[in-house]
């Protein structure tokens, strides 16, 4: 497995040197949110890249409709299109942020907006996975109707493994999100082939 982070306008300014020194070797980077970019997305996606790291983006939706998150789904696509020439060796992430969708939507409903957003970016030519916690993973969407293909991003701290790939061997569980490092940084694990 290698080591990694995931950064975003909470971390501008960050020293990608510097982590590359402490043995990360990827970063996954916020493109945006709704319909804007994230405001150092440019720096951080450039700072992981010339440091040497491989790069991931990830894109967090507020939309509870499906007209809406198709939209969103387009303007992440386009955006990655419109701003990104290197390759994305980590990956391209709907990411699912409980504050936008527990409580606002049923289960299904949560389910058919991952696959409208995911089929949308496929559509576009880019896979796309999925990042969410073990909380909105297991409670609060059917994963059992995403396809084999999706690859899964989960975030669960303050245990020993990644209890989604764990219970869930069937599925394509690429990466684990295991600590924010008490709010200052998110640390990440990739896994690589037959771990």
């Amino acid at each position: 497995m290698k080591q990694g982070i995931d950064v975003s306008f909470a971390q501008a300014g960050f020293d990608f040197n510097a982590a590359v020194n402490n043995g990360k070797s990827f970063c996954i980077v916020k493109l945006g949110e709704h319909d804007y970019i994230d405001s150092a997305f440019a720096d951080n996606i450039n700072g992981a890249l010339d440091s040497g790291m491989d790069a991931g983006v990830y894109f967090v939706p507020r939309s509870t409709d499906i007209d809406g998150i198709k939209k969103e789904a387009q303007f992440f696509a386009d955006s990655i299109k419109q701003n990104i020439t290197a390759a994305l060796n980590c990956g391209i992430w709907l990411d699912i942020e409980e504050c936008y969708y527990q409580g606002k939507v049923d289960k299904q409903t949560l389910t058919d907006l991952v696959m409208t957003f995911i089929n949308t970016v496929d559509a576009a030519g880019y896979d796309c996975g999925l990042y969410a916690s073990y909380n909105m993973l297991t409670n609060y969407m059917d994963v059992s109707q995403l396809p084999d293909y999706v690859q899964f991003w989960e975030a669960n701290y303050g245990t020993k493994t990644c209890a989604f790939k764990d219970e869930h061997p069937d599925k394509q569980v690429s990466y684990w999100q295991y600590s924010d490092s008490n709010g200052q940084q998110d640390l990440d694990i990739m896994y690589e082939e037959g771990e």
